[in-house]
């Protein structure tokens, strides 16, 4: 039911108080009173997150630190902004203009000061009558109703040829195809966008649907023409970056990064990207830098992530920067009462560890490695953890995987190796602890050698021995080659032959469970293609 503009909540955003009590009068003459105000990015963050407002009107310069932009794509993403909230942005930069016309999360309108009452009006009841029509459909999506959320959107756009916000309702069904996955559906949207007129969001999403679908060499060049002719165009450059760095190509990326916070450098996310890459480039310092800007700007920021705060924390120590270090620590204690994300915990734990200096408490990591949320950077955090808090090694120290911490580095090195270059890097967490080190790297070459041999058994076309090499391997370790190798031959051994219906089911049912993990991990395609292959077989029962 849409609700009338004069019953809406208000918060105002900005660090000029006569600018606050302007706006604040001006609203109460259009019959808006319920109106909050606040004067800085931190305060306005706290606001968002412990109330609802129906109406945002935020400053963009808010002196040194973030701005007004870089926050409202802060709380677009980590969804604590409503869809339904109108976000105005108000800026005495004129240059404005040039950052919302490629921002993939722009405000609903924006306002150059100064401005009258009259234009403020006028801008701010056509921004309400869009956000009242696009009510059902926005929380369709926030309810998690994907599939109502697209047929309303596709009955609204055909049923009508002078449907209003046509735009908006493209753009949100292309988005929301691309997020189900529904990559050839989402291509044909962007392209009928695209020939109609070069709308840069139209074009970020086709590049990331030729991302998905293997077209590799097609989302780079759309990527670097995009920003070829939009040089503030962050997202482009972000998305780059994060193509990159799934092949591979780390230098490139960080070049990609560093570009793009020369553009908007305080947004915590990116920060955060950026210092972690730095980090397994072997650049501290420069990691330093970027983490601890992370933490500065986005103090209370969901955006902000423990491991980000641990990092530091173990940074500081590794400088004996004692004092620092015990700042982070007590950061990630206030970080973990707010969370309680899989992450939150692992970290927390860590941290727990690091402060007691008890190799003893990090005995709970047997546990979590075999969670499908626990990541690569939450092994390097652990391993690095673990550098400072055990005992020393001694020469000649011989792994016992029996004992800590090779009780623990076993599991994370069998996981997550998958490549001679993600091998270095747990390696390089170890430290100057050779014997760590060659534990793990002799773990990798196991893994590689047990992979290869299912291979070269399906090769030859002896399926169910690639099965039952493969398959025990990629449950007990959870490595995403072994999964990936297991689950191809499953398919060829049951398209090969006739098996039991139990047996069939039993493969099935674990070549999915494979694919759900590794979803996000390898190639769309690739995914598709097997997954449809288990379908079929499904099916053929």
């Amino acid at each position: 039911m849409a609700v009338a503009l004069t019953q809406a909540s208000v918060l105002v955003a900005d660090d000029a108080q006569t600018v606050r009590q302007s706006i604040r009068l001006t609203l109460g003459h259009l019959g808006i009173t319920r109106v909050d105000l606040t004067s800085s990015i931190g305060e306005t963050r706290r606001r968002l997150k412990n109330g609802q407002y129906d109406i945002v009107l935020c400053d963009y310069h808010f002196g040194e630190g973030m701005n007004g932009q870089e926050l409202l794509e802060e709380l677009r993403r980590t969804g604590e902004l409503p869809l339904t909230t109108v976000w105005f942005m108000i800026t005495a930069e004129a240059s404005y203009e040039k950052v919302v016309a490629v921002a993939e999360v722009g405000p609903d309108d924006y306002l150059i000061k100064p401005f009258t009452g009259a234009r403020l009006s006028d801008r701010l009841a056509l921004a309400w009558e869009k956000k009242q029509f696009l009510r059902p459909l926005y929380e369709r999506i926030t309810h998690g109703d994907t599939s109502g959320a697209l047929q309303m959107a596709r009955d609204l756009l055909t049923t009508t040829t002078d449907i209003p916000y046509r735009n908006d309702l493209q753009r949100l069904l292309s988005t929301l195809l691309l997020e189900d996955g529904q990559l050839d559906a989402a291509r044909k949207v962007f392209e009928e966008i695209l020939q109609r007129r070069v709308v840069p969001w139209a074009r970020l999403g086709l590049a990331r649907v030729y991302n998905r679908q293997s077209r590799k060499d097609e989302a780079e060049a759309m990527l670097k023409s995009a920003i070829d002719e939009h040089a503030q165009y962050v997202d482009a450059y972000e998305e780059l970056a994060a193509l990159y760095m799934a092949d591979g190509r780390l230098d490139e990326a960080m070049a990609v990064y560093d570009q793009s916070l020369s553009i908007a450098p305080n947004n915590v996310s990116r920060l955060q990207k950026a210092g972690n890459l730095a980090s397994m480039l072997g650049q501290p310092a420069k990691a330093r830098a970027m983490l601890e800007r992370a933490v500065t700007y986005g103090g209370n920021s969901s955006a902000l992530a423990p491991e980000t705060v641990l990092q530091l924390a173990l940074a500081a120590k590794r400088d004996n920067a004692h004092g620092d270090a015990d700042r982070y620590l007590r950061m990630l204690s206030e970080i973990g009462r707010r969370k309680e994300s899989f992450a939150g915990q692992v970290v927390g734990m860590l941290a727990n560890a690091l402060f007691s200096g008890r190799a003893l408490d990090l005995d709970p990591l047997a546990d979590f490695v075999a969670a499908n949320e626990f990541t690569l950077e939450l092994a390097v955090s652990a391993i690095m953890t673990a550098d400072f808090i055990c005992a020393p090694t001694v020469p000649g120290e011989r792994a016992n995987p029996g004992n800590a911490p090779y009780r623990w580095l076993r599991p994370m090195a069998e996981r997550f190796i998958t490549s001679k270059y993600i091998s270095g890097l747990l390696e390089g967490a170890c430290g100057q602890r050779a014997a760590w080190a060659e534990y793990v790297r002799r773990l990798g070459t196991d893994i590689a050698e047990l992979n290869k041999q299912s291979v070269q058994l399906m090769l030859a076309g002896r399926f169910a021995e690639a099965v039952e090499r493969a398959v025990d391997a990629a449950r007990r370790t959870h490595n995403n080659r072994l999964m990936l190798s297991a689950t191809h031959a499953i398919v060829r051994y049951l398209k090969s032959q006739d098996v039991s219906l139990r047996e069939r089911n039993l493969l099935l049912q674990t070549a999915d469970d494979f694919l759900g993990r590794l979803h996000g991990v390898i190639e769309e395609g690739v995914l598709y293609s097997l997954s449809d292959d288990i379908d079929r077989l499904a099916y053929a029962n």
